[in-house]
């Protein structure tokens, strides 16, 4: 995390409170503010209300599955930033993961280390991008501007001549 800025809000999604006791208790080392979920519809009513930075949900839970939590979340706020975690790691999983709009795709037991890195990757991309996105806006009506700037000059240059 970096200094000076507050600390980002990760929700983690997990039927098995021993993991998200564990993955919850990892990212409050890490300064993390941290928000634990039983189950899918418990996060998709919060994330209506309240958003978080990221959120980390298991694949495999009885009623909403990860994949379904991920596709709902991002239905709701495209820019979400969602990571999978699983106990059950397999290329189709993770291959659906990415198709949903998973951020990233994480293998349970992870490293304390593996969490900040992605965790940090993922709120830096999203930075980047939002950035980008006003740089683009800027771009543009300089643009659209651009013959306004012109026929000032010709103006100012007739101005200046007289």
């Amino acid at each position: 995390m970096k200094e000076g800025t507050m600390p980002a809000m990760v929700w983690v999604v997990d039927d098995e409170e021993s993991v998200r006791d564990v993955v919850g208790a990892m990212l409050k080392e890490l300064g993390y503010e941290v928000r634990l979920f039983d189950n899918g519809e418990e996060v998709l009513k919060e994330y209506k209300v309240k958003r978080a930075d990221v959120v980390i949900t298991d694949v495999r839970m009885p009623g909403m599955s990860g994949m379904e939590v991920t596709r709902s979340l991002l239905e709701h706020d495209p820019e979400a930033i969602v990571m999978i975690l699983t106990g059950f790691p397999s290329i189709p999983d993770a291959v659906e993961a990415i198709k949903t709009g998973a951020t990233d795709f994480l293998s349970k037991p992870c490293r304390m280390e593996e969490i900040r890195v992605r965790i940090e990757r993922a709120l830096d991309s999203r930075d980047v991008y939002s950035r980008l996105k006003r740089a683009r806006v800027v771009a543009w009506v300089l643009i659209a501007t651009l013959p306004v700037w012109f026929i000032l000059g010709i103006l100012l240059a007739r101005l200046l001549q007289s």
